[in-house]
């Protein structure tokens, strides 16, 4: 992420959270969805790694 906009470390949890519930829910609904923004970049970045160590 090039800024943090958030002031505490929870609240840029709580984004990434919300941005990865979004790109899960379009994946389990079978569209493919481009991330939005650097949150949901961010988020698609760390979805990808979890189901690589799979």
């Amino acid at each position: 992420m090039a800024r943090d906009y958030e002031r505490k470390t929870a609240h840029a949890e709580a984004m990434i959270k919300v941005a990865m519930i979004r790109l899960i829910a379009a994946r389990l609904a079978g569209e493919e969805i481009e991330p939005h923004g650097p949150i949901e970049t961010e988020a698609a970045r760390c979805l990808a790694d979890d189901l690589k160590n799979e």
